[in-house]
């Protein structure tokens, strides 16, 4: 037996330490526990640094994103994450909210990025612009939320620094590409190759068989009716083309949408440039209920048969006169710019 320590004393002395740690075990179970990151935006572990806060102000090419959730920087500054953990909804817009989100994020990073697919998870981007290397994502959540993640990179001049940066920045990559992995392109028609050169840099998705882009603040959507015959020939030479057509035509229409308001009819469309031998195409809008509605017609080579291309904008609650009228001629604007698209691409 120890003299100094008899055992009432030993006694004591286990029953303090079991309270102190009965005290501790409390007050860790009394804090909230922090966020738990998502893989992508676990910044320590994939920089291999400890997080520190970023000096640089804020890029405002990332401003339309909202503030972060978090915001750290390492490698003296070379390195920067940015998370959103919760993207808000865009209202009065006929895009999604990752669609919206992955075309401010494609503005921020200075690249156009390929439409937001409606049947995407999540997906990743990988850019670099004026010596920086940016990677990031925008995924849906298992709550059903939507997160987004952006980081950059700036390589430091020296070799050795630079290559052990390197290993890092691939397990960074790697982290935000493992998102793609159930997302295929799909396959790009002539049409659509088209449809992509128009609405470059334009808010854009896919939707199914239905393709959206947001242009002067207005919603359209086209749907591809694919090959098929007009009901009357249409040539492919612009100098087949004749007045008794277009007009014969006109009245096809006129008796399939009776409730239509013709507001450009059937017509020819100029080539982009004037006195070019293009192919000929047709065009021709109208109102119809609360929408306004165009539709373009492109004859192909050696009775190819007709490529046809619907649009079609939603109209508010009594819209006036005029401004349907402005939503005409903004459809006959797309229309003509696809069919040009079409022209440079395909003739």
């Amino acid at each position: 037996m120890n003299a100094l320590f008899p055992p009432t004393r030993w006694r004591a002395a286990a029953l303090f330490v079991a309270a102190l740690a009965g005290a501790t075990a409390a007050r860790a179970a009394a804090r909230p526990a922090g966020p738990t990151l998502p893989p992508a935006a676990d910044f320590e572990r994939l920089s291999g640094a400890r997080a520190t806060d970023c000096r640089a102000v804020p890029d405002p090419g990332l401003a339309p994103m909202g503030a972060p959730t978090l915001r750290r920087c390492a490698w003296s500054q070379r390195v920067e994450m940015l998370y959103w953990q919760d993207i808000p909804d865009a209202p009065d817009t006929c895009l999604s909210t990752p669609a919206i989100a992955w075309h401010r994020l494609g503005g921020g990073v200075h690249a156009v990025l390929r439409p937001w697919n409606g049947s995407w998870s999540g997906q990743s981007l990988q850019v670099q612009y004026a010596g920086v290397e940016q990677a990031g994502m925008v995924w849906r959540r298992d709550d059903g939320g939507w997160s987004a993640v952006l980081w950059r990179w700036r390589p430091s001049d020296r070799l050795p620094t630079r290559n052990w940066q390197f290993g890092h920045w691939k397990d960074v990559v790697q982290a935000v590409r493992a998102v793609d992995a159930a997302n295929p392109a799909p396959p790009r028609t002539p049409l659509m190759t088209a449809w992509l050169d128009v609405t470059n840099g334009k808010p854009r998705m896919l939707d199914g068989e239905v393709w959206r882009w947001v242009r002067d603040g207005s919603c359209v959507s086209l749907r591809s009716a694919g090959l098929g015959q007009a009901q009357l020939h249409l040539p492919y030479s612009r100098d087949d083309a004749r007045l008794e057509q277009r007009s014969a035509m006109q009245v096809l229409l006129a008796r399939r949408f009776p409730n239509a308001q013709w507001l450009r009819p059937f017509m020819l469309v100029e080539p982009a440039i004037s006195g070019d031998r293009t192919g000929a195409k047709f065009l021709a809008v109208w109102k119809e209920d609360s929408a306004v509605h165009g539709q373009l017609w492109i004859p192909l080579r050696d009775e190819g048969g007709v490529v046809r291309a619907r649009v079609s904008s939603a109209l508010p609650p009594n819209t006036a006169p005029d401004a349907v009228k402005g939503r005409a001629a903004l459809l006959e604007r797309e229309l003509g710019a696809l069919a040009h698209a079409w022209e440079a691409r395909h003739e």
